[in-house]
């Protein structure tokens, strides 16, 4: 039998009062959010001087099916091309067409030029899956290979997928590391995060780290008051707050999750979104629903190029 980590709760009544005041001002907040969301699209790619946006998108079940509806493929391309850095959760194909076939799409504008770098198939059944990076060329290199984490003991059902990157210009290098739990192993699973981001470190020689993907970290699968014991703000920056909406559902569940190393707190510019792509008008427009691109939300921070210091 597998170790399970134990999850502890220690709400008093009057924290579970300020949490719940939170939960009641959530859609108001978001709000804000996605003006300021929709303001940067307009305005172009989600791009600001010296520094970079690394996002995270569970595309939902990826393969030859999406792959094969164009109007689903370039609307999915558009939402890479706003980003520096997109980990990608859910390519299930067995062919291994669809993915190359994404990034063709994502290029075929031919400026900004994307790369992509895709793990192996993962799982412990018949339906596996991969983890992508893709990442726009002229703002961020690859160092090194790509590794996906020892998992001796079987503890994953698809093990996290980790690559190094460094910007074109400035300073800043770190290491990436793409998960998707399992729904109902969440809480066992995030629990190992912080060991794979003290492994990722000590193989890559690089303090600053970031885990990011669909962690299903709310809900009936992990209890996200929590998180302070697994990610001790003194160690960590839990940079995507509680009270986001990261999937397409009516009920607000933050599911998708980036936490980095406390040495990133140099680099992280503070802001942080959920990309809420079905309310662009030009998505409205298209007749295009959200669940034909994906039953999540891309999210994203920025951090700059120039401030790294390690």
């Amino acid at each position: 039998m597998r170790k399970r980590c134990t999850l502890y709760s220690p709400m008093e009544p009057h924290t579970k009062n300020i949490f719940t005041v939170i939960q009641n001002t959530h859609r108001r907040i978001r709000g804000y959010l996605c003006a300021i969301a929709l303001f940067l699209a307009f305005s172009g790619n989600l791009y600001a001087e010296n520094q970079i946006t690394i996002a995270s998108f569970n595309l939902r079940v990826f393969g030859t099916t999406k792959a094969d509806k164009p109007a689903v493929l370039d609307e999915i391309a558009s939402i890479i091309r706003k980003f520096d850095i997109v980990a990608v959760q859910e390519i299930r194909d067995k062919s291994d067409t669809a993915a190359n076939e994404l990034l063709a799409v994502v290029n075929k504008n031919k400026t900004p030029h994307y790369e992509m770098l895709i793990g192996p198939r993962l799982g412990r059944t018949s339906s596996k899956e991969q983890y992508a990076f893709f990442y726009r060329t002229s703002t961020v290199i690859p160092i090194g290979s790509t590794e996906t984490w020892n998992d001796s003991n079987d503890q994953f059902e698809r093990e996290p997928f980790l690559a190094m990157f460094k910007t074109a210009e400035g300073t800043l290098d770190f290491v990436l590391i793409d998960i998707h739990t399992k729904p109902e192993d969440a809480t066992h699973e995030i629990c190992l995060l912080p060991k794979v981001m003290t492994d990722g470190a000590t193989h890559f020689a690089e303090p600053d780290i970031l885990c990011l993907g669909d962690w299903n970290a709310d809900g009936s699968y992990f209890n996200e008051t929590t998180y302070n014991t697994y990610f001790p703000s003194k160690d960590y920056l839990w940079i995507i707050s509680n009270i986001a909406d990261t999937t397409i559902a009516s009920k607000s569940n933050t599911y998708d999750r980036m936490a980095a190393s406390i040495s990133m707190e140099e680099d992280w510019t503070g802001i942080w979104n959920v990309l809420r792509f079905d309310e662009y008008p030009a998505f409205t427009s298209s007749g295009l629903k959200a669940l034909d691109i994906s039953d999540h939300y891309p999210v994203w921070a920025s951090f700059y190029v120039d401030r790294d210091t390690d």
